[in-house]
């Protein structure tokens, strides 16, 4: 937490229309306002912004950068629902928590929003991305260049009609790049028995045409067999689309998942029976009737979403409200099943 206490007027001016525009957007992705109070004429303010800056822990991939973009994208087009720009979009007014998550700091110059003040945050927050792609470290590896270059793409001026549209495009490819790094991974170092193939390959050269032919199918077999079971086993995740569903959480509005789709929040019970007191969001998708959970706000995009299962009549979820919160999966013909979140 850091401490900022002026008897200056000016200062002290503008430290409280920052604590006005702060109070409105407490809502995650945002430096948190600890406390403000004025003694005589001198006023303090008090933040939770003691973390680093962006530029002292930049993002190491093309999969890191465009999930940091979504966060932020998402983040700024809370502020801009809020009805405020920022204003000062820098390296040094993003923070990074210990999970590596941005938070968007440095409200000094934000006002009221219009429509060309958002395109001018939208515009800022392009360029700032854009200069964090640039200075990542330089690859070898051919899959990260091309993940690069897509980024690069969308990151074009004039390429997005909104922060969420943007968000919504960097999480896509955020997601993608994410779920192709462990192929990569894995076809550079080989499945141990892929390796134990192509080392009977290279230690028998004498062997006839065909059969070397057959052991180089076998090979090709088992990695298709290795790669499609790594597929299965990678989570899909909800996208952030612009008109999703909006859910409502300590007065504020948080936007998630695709139209279609239903959202609720709760402080879930979990197998034990108990409850951790911070409430997080469910997702339904009922068109494939995917059921998705959160880790935490959905403050990425949506890239925090683990799935919890499939049930293949659900149109709906409800909530039985207590100590602990109850989810229940609704069907087509009114059913109502408890479903454990954690």
């Amino acid at each position: 937490m850091s401490t900022r206490r002026t008897a200056d007027p000016r200062e002290a001016v503008c430290i409280e229309a920052q604590v006005e525009v702060l109070r409105r957007l407490q809502f995650p992705g945002v430096v948190p306002l600890e406390g403000f109070d004025r003694q005589g004429d001198t006023v303090t303010l008090r933040l939770g912004d003691d973390l680093p800056p962006l530029g002292e822990q930049p993002p190491g991939s093309a999969a890191e950068c465009a999930a940091l973009g979504a966060a932020l994208g998402r983040t700024l087009g809370e502020v801009h629902r809020a009805g405020f720009v920022h204003r000062d979009l820098r390296s040094d007014t993003i923070l990074l928590d210990s999970g590596g998550r941005p938070l968007l700091s440095g409200f000094d110059h934000a006002t009221q929003a219009t429509p060309e003040a958002r395109r001018e945050d939208l515009r800022a927050l392009v360029a700032l991305l854009a200069g964090v792609l640039a200075l990542l470290p330089a690859t070898e590896r051919a899959d990260e260049r091309r993940c690069r270059r897509r980024l690069a793409r969308a990151l074009r001026p004039r390429r997005h009609e909104d922060t969420f549209d943007l968000t919504s495009s960097l999480a896509d490819l955020a997601a993608e790049f994410e779920a192709h790094a462990p192929l990569s991974t894995a076809s550079s170092a080989g499945d141990a028995t892929t390796n134990d193939l192509r080392s009977r390959i290279s230690t028998k050269p004498n062997l006839p045409r065909l059969s070397t032919a057959l052991i180089a199918l076998v090979a090709m077999v088992a990695m298709v067999g290795i790669l499609y079971a790594m597929s299965q086993g990678r989570e899909s995740r909800p996208v952030l689309a612009p008109d999703g569903p909006v859910v409502v959480f300590d007065g504020q509005r948080y936007q998630v998942g695709r139209p279609g789709d239903v959202a609720v929040v709760g402080d879930w019970a979990v197998t034990d029976g108990g409850c951790d007191g911070t409430s997080t969001v469910v997702l339904l998708r009922p068109g494939t009737g995917e059921l998705f959970a959160f880790s935490g706000w959905a403050e990425t995009g949506e890239l925090v979403a683990s799935r919890l299962g499939t049930h293949l009549d659900a149109v709906d979820l409800a909530v039985v409200t207590g100590g602990c919160d109850e989810l229940l999966v609704v069907d087509s013909v009114d059913r109502r099943i408890p479903v454990v979140v954690g």
